[in-house]
Formats: structure tokens, C-alpha cells, sequence
């Protein structure tokens, strides 16, 4: 009876989506209309003019983030970049702004529902269990348990209950999520990234005995679980879930997700930049004749790139968020609208959270244009690349070596996603390291694809391929590890906003980060060992 009830309540929240999607789209509309005048008044407000210099991150940028936080009181936080940095940026946000940044994200998601007639709105958000000094847990975090039309709308939202987070830790994030998904039978599945989406049913396929247990218990011992959960677990209920619990409980072999969560119709998730494996791979749990592909828009830590489009079953990225005046580096300054299509613009974005002319290093390609404004497609990282002794190995480089390696050894990179991150060992040479991060374990000879990957980078940069002569570099290695465990390496929990790249600037090992430059707050970050599957940051905000 709960299940038909929580059903019929989330029948009347999606129509009131649905409506709203249709108010947001013409108020949008209204926006993309008014954009040139608000980008004027945006700029007088922040005092932009001719001579304002194009400021990467730095002491200048953060000396104004410094002083917007100051202005900002009490209320200031940051939240920390989880890119490719040598050292994670720290960026102003405040309640207002984290308001902003959710309305956002609604706003899309309720257009997204009206542009495709989606009938099941109930959202399942991959978001960690655990907090870090991300932006997604800065957005996620909520003092006081969810409200009850909340959790039927945003089922994920009992995670950061810690009953849930009791659970995780005994039976693991996996197994909990699929008896959430399975509970609750929501219509569309997020992740930031695709990555993310795709490891939870890697995990299922690999070990599912382990991702069904809780599901086991659940079903066999239910009085084992205390009060607290069983209340959660009826507040996400669903019509039949007791049918699909049981199917889960009593099969030796994986459930697909039409099984066990049949209401999924659709995902969102990023698909600019190098997500393109991910998304590939996707496909084989997320097959397109049932499930919809709904592209996130781009955002960074620093501020939201573009919003989302819906023009007749076609996707626009428009350079639309509020409160941001966008410019173009190319190598002069451009507004939007003087942008050409086919052509590829560094991003400059300005706000008044003491980014003034910032230069964020992200490339994007004009598809065309849409009532006056670029539709911008994220290409890539555009000031990647990293330098022991002036070799200036970069990102652009690393994916042709990639793609030639995958044409030279498709079985043993088949399902993998390729990276390079530089490697300072104490009392050895300094060398680069391919990472190939996949995870199933596929033997092969890997002395063979580092000695190929060596001979092929020294073909394309002549300073690389010096310093190898000469001693001055030592010979690339080749690791192989899983999703998680190399994410570890780079981010608190790497479900929240970890970036596969190409090219990541920090070294393999923990080294302590130069304190050269001021941080907020004289804060500090430095990699530590965490566990011992890898290294992870660590942040002291004093």
C-alpha cells in the first residue's frame, strides 16, 4: 500500500515538473533575448574595461577571491578543484551562490522533463556517501533529514542519513545503491560524469554476490535492520519493489537494471571533453533504444560554462548563467556573438566571487550559432602539459600516442581509459607513467606498450626525445589499475567531480606541495598516504 501511495504522489510531482519545465523553458527564452544587455550591465557592475588583464589562477586571482571573501563575511566557503592542477584550486562560494548553482541544475532538469515528455521524474543522483571539500558535497550537504516529498522525488537524498552511510560501510556504496535504485524505481539516473555510472555496473557484473547481499539480508532477516532504516526505506518505497527485491535475492547471476529499477528511461551525465570511452561502454548497460542520453551542461568549480538548450529534440550548450560576463581569449578578447563556427575559443569568465577575466584553461568549439549566441561544445583542457627539464610534454600529444596505441593493441586495451601522470621516485630519474584505468584484469605484456608509447612520444616531441638520449629522463612506465583506486590518488571521494584526462599534473607520489603562494585562509594541501591503495588530498582550512 505505501508503494501505491509514495507512486500516486510522485505521478502529481512529475505533472508539476512538467508544467514548470514549460514556464523555465520561456523564461529562458526571455534570457537568451535579454543576454547582451545583461552582459553590459554585468560588466560595469565588475568594473571590467579595456585594460583588465586575462588572469590565470594565481596570487592576482586569489588576492580578489581573497577580498571577495572578505565582503562575503561568515558566509564565505570554498570549495576545492578536483582538475588536473599541480595544487587544487580554492574557489569562493556562499549560501546564495549554492542556491543559485541548485536552482540551476533544477532548472534543466525540469526543462529536460518538458522537451522530452519524461513521465517518471523521480532522479537517482550518484553522489558519494561521504563528505569532502567538493563542490557536489557542498551541494549535497543537508543538516537535517530530507523532507518526505523530497526523498520521493530525489530518493538518493536518504544517503546522507547516517543509517544509510552504516549501511555503505558494512556492504559497501554499490550494494546500497542498488537497493535504493531497486526501492525506490526512479526515472532517471545522474552522475556528473559517465564514469561513474559505468563502474557501479562494472561492479554489479564482477561481483555481484557482494553488490546483492544487502538485498539478501534485507529480504531473508528483515528485522536485523533497525527502526531507522526501515523507515527510510519506506519513505522511497515503490509499487512491487518487494517482487524485485526478491528476484534480486534469490538470482546467482546479475539482474539488469530493466529488471530491478524498470521505470529508467533516462541518464544525464557530462559529455564533453574525455568522457567519449565512458559514454562508449555505457551503452552496454544503457542500451539507446530504451534509455535516453540527456547531456549535462559544462560547469567547473570556478563557475557554470554554458546551460543547457532543448530546441526541438535538438541540444544547445549557450553561454547563459547568471551573474557571469564570458569572453573569449582568441588571441584577442571576443564577446560571444563574434564568435565562428567551426572555430575553437579559450574561455575567460568573470563573476563577482572575485573572478575578474579569468582564464579557465577550457576549450570550446562553436557549432554554430543559436538567436545570436554560440552553441559551445567542450573540446578540452587547453594548457595541459607538464615539464621535468623542459621536455613539455602535453595533452594534445599524449591523446595521439593514445590512439595509436589503441590501433597497435586493441585486446589489450579494449575497455580502458589511458592517462599519463609524471613520476619523481626518490633516487630514480624522473619519468612519465601510462596509467591504463580499467577494471578487469587483462594480462598482457605491458614492457611492449611502454617501450611502444616511449618510441612514439619521442617522435612527436623532439625535447622529449633529447632528453631521453641524454639520460636526463628515465624510460616511461606502464601501470594498471581500477577506477577507484587510481582515483584515490587525486580526489577524497571520486564520485563527486574527478575528471579522467589525459594528462594530470601532479606526480605519482606523495610529495608535499610548494607554499610559495598564499592560499585562503593560510590554508595548506599536501598528498598524504590515506590508505593503502593509494594517496589522496588532504585540506587544513584554519
Amino acid at each position: 500500500m505505501i508503494g501505491f501511495v509514495n507512486d500516486t504522489l510522485r505521478f502529481l510531482i512529475a505533472r508539476a515538473i512538467m508544467l514548470l519545465g514549460g514556464v523555465s523553458d520561456l523564461r529562458q527564452r526571455i534570457r537568451i533575448r535579454r543576454f547582451a544587455a545583461t552582459q553590459r550591465h554585468l560588466k560595469l557592475k565588475y568594473r571590467l574595461h579595456d585594460h583588465t588583464p586575462v588572469l590565470s589562477y594565481g596570487p592576482g586571482v586569489i588576492k580578489s577571491i581573497r577580498y571577495a571573501a572578505a565582503h562575503a563575511g561568515a558566509d564565505a566557503r570554498f570549495a576545492l578543484t578536483s582538475g588536473s592542477t599541480g595544487e587544487p584550486e580554492q574557489i569562493l562560494y556562499t549560501k546564495r551562490r549554492l542556491r543559485t548553482l541548485k536552482f540551476t541544475f533544477s532548472d534543466m532538469f525540469a526543462r529536460a522533463v518538458h522537451a522530452y515528455g519524461l513521465k517518471s521524474t523521480s532522479l537517482y543522483v550518484f553522489s558519494s556517501f561521504y563528505a569532502d571539500a567538493s563542490l557536489t558535497t557542498m551541494l549535497l550537504n543537508e543538516p537535517n533529514p530530507p523532507p518526505y516529498l523530497s526523498t520521493l522525488q530525489a530518493p538518493y537524498r536518504i544517503q546522507q542519513h547516517p543509517a544509510i552511510r552504516a549501511l555503505a560501510d558494512e556492504y559497501g556504496a554499490s550494494a546500497v545503491r542498488l537497493w535504493i535504485l531497486t526501492l525506490a524505481n526512479p526515472g532517471v539516473l545522474y552522475a556528473t560524469n559517465p564514469s561513474t555510472i559505468s563502474t557501479f555496473f562494472n561492479e554489479l557484473k564482477a561481483d555481484w554476490l557482494t553488490c546483492s547481499k544487502l538485498i539478501r539480508d534485507w529480504h531473508t532477516h528483515p528485522c536485523r535492520f533497525d527502526r531507522i532504516t526501515r523507515r527510510l526505506a519506506q519513505r522511497i518505497n515503490s509499487s512491487n519493489s518487494s517482487e524485485r527485491l526478491r528476484l534480486i535475492a534469490t538470482s546467482d547471476n546479475p539482474v539488469p537494471l530493466e529488471r530491478f529499477a524498470p521505470a529508467v528511461r533516462a541518464y544525464i551525465c557530462w559529455t564533453g571533453g574525455y568522457v567519449k570511452p565512458f559514454l562508449d561502454r555505457l551503452t552496454n548497460h544503457l542500451p539507446p533504444a530504451r534509455y535516453r542520453l540527456i547531456p549535462m551542461y559544462s560547469m567547473s568549480t570556478e563557475t557554470v560554462e554554458t546551460e543547457t538548450v532543448f530546441r526541438n529534440g535538438t541540444v544547445y550548450f549557450l553561454p547563459l548563467a547568471t551573474g557571469v560576463v564570458y569572453e573569449f581569449n582568441e588571441p584577442e578578447l571576443l564577446t560571444p556573438d563574434q564568435l565562428k563556427p567551426g572555430q575553437t575559443y579559450s574561455l575567460v569568465v568573470s563573476d563577482g566571487y572575485g573572478l575578474r577575466r579569468y582564464q579557465t584553461g577550457d576549450l570550446f568549439e562553436c557549432r554554430r550559432m543559436l538567436d545570436g549566441l554560440p552553441d559551445l561544445a567542450f573540446v578540452r583542457r587547453g594548457a595541459l602539459e607538464y615539464s621535468f627539464i623542459g621536455e613539455k610534454v602535453t595533452a594534445d600529444q599524449l591523446n595521439i600516442v593514445f590512439d595509436h596505441l589503441r590501433a597497435q593493441y586493441p585486446e589489450a586495451l579494449a575497455g580502458g581509459f589511458l592517462t599519463c601522470v609524471p613520476s619523481l621516485p626518490h633516487n630514480e630519474k624522473p619519468h612519465y607513467k601510462i596509467v591504463l584505468i580499467r577494471d578487469s584484469d587483462i594480462h598482457f605484456n605491458s614492457n611492449l606498450i611502454a617501450l611502444a608509447c616511449d618510441e612514439l612520444l619521442s617522435a612527436l616531441n623532439c625535447e622529449y626525445r633529447n632528453k631521453r638520449a641524454s639520460g636526463m629522463l628515465g624510460p616511461i612506465g606502464f601501470i594498471q589499475t581500477t577506477t577507484a583506486d587510481f582515483a584515490a590518488r587525486f580526489a577524497d571521494t571520486w564520485e563527486t567531480q574527478f575528471k579522467f584526462l589525459p594528462l594530470y599534473q601532479r606526480t605519482w607520489e606523495p610529495v608535499e606541495l610548494p607554499r610559495d603562494v598564499p592560499h585562503l585562509n593560510d590554508s595548506y594541501i599536501s598528498l598524504s598516504d590515506k590508505n593503502t591503495r593509494g594517496l589522496t588530498q588532504t585540506t587544513s582550512l584554519q
